[in-house]
């Protein structure tokens, strides 16, 4: 879920909010984030306010939001999710957002002491680690070529490994995911895809969300379901 969107960078209000997610966590919290340079920066604004109240980061750097929720989940961890799409934006899943803007508006923080400030992991293996569950469970075979709206997210960093596994072609649009430039609108990839030989469409959107053009139209917020999915097709 949003918890966070603010046109502008404030790092203050990004550090605030480590504060509240740190203290209402009190445990260990997965952080990620997209490739844009502002999102490196709010996500350490977030990481300094969360270790201040003692709990831990496991940060797993770049990597696509709908990927990280996976990834989370099956780690049995909390997250949060740097990401720019009209300004910077924080998604949260597995905490109690109520709690969180409770602890905001009142700030009654829990501020640890400095031999308890929570330690920062780095895990930058998360993708690769998702990415080996994955093909060890899915071994389907997609013949022909698939149109990919990447939204210039880090979805790009699915590909070719996708391609290569599961046997398509991928033609990949708006992957440039370090750009600030607004991805081409979906009438854009539409056209493009009404117009070309391919077998399907995947439109990778910002919040986390996969769209699937065929013969029916569905959106996922989980990798697994959209590849059970193809796997039924």
């Amino acid at each position: 879920m949003e918890i966070y969107h603010s046109e502008k960078f404030n790092p203050e209000e990004l550090a605030l909010l480590g504060r509240a997610v740190g203290t209402v966590t009190q445990g260990t919290i997965i952080v990620g984030r997209d490739g844009r340079a502002i999102s490196r920066y709010g996500k350490r604004a977030l990481v300094v306010g969360v270790v201040s109240t003692g709990s831990a980061i496991m940060d797993v750097r770049l990597i696509p939001l709908i990927v990280l929720r996976d990834f989370a989940h099956k780690k049995g961890l909390p997250l949060a999710y740097i990401y720019y799409h009209k300004g910077v934006r924080v998604e949260v899943g597995g905490i109690d957002v109520d709690e969180i803007d409770a602890i905001i508006e009142s700030k009654n923080f829990i501020e640890a002491p400095p031999n308890d400030i929570g330690a920062t992991v780095y895990y930058p293996n998360a993708l690769e680690d998702f990415l080996h569950e994955v093909f060890k469970h899915y071994n389907i075979k997609l013949e022909g070529k698939v149109l990919v709206d990447c939204m210039n997210t880090p979805a790009v960093l699915l590909f070719p490994r996708f391609n290569e596994h599961f046997g398509f072609e991928a033609e990949l649009i708006n992957d440039m995911m370090t750009s600030y430039v607004p991805p081409k609108p979906k009438e854009v990839f539409l056209q493009k895809l009404k117009k070309g030989n391919y077998i399907f469409g995947l439109r990778f959107k910002p919040e986390g969300v996969v769209e699937f053009y065929g013969e029916e139209e569905k959106s996922f917020k989980s990798m697994w379901k959209l590849l059970d999915y193809l796997r039924s097709l």
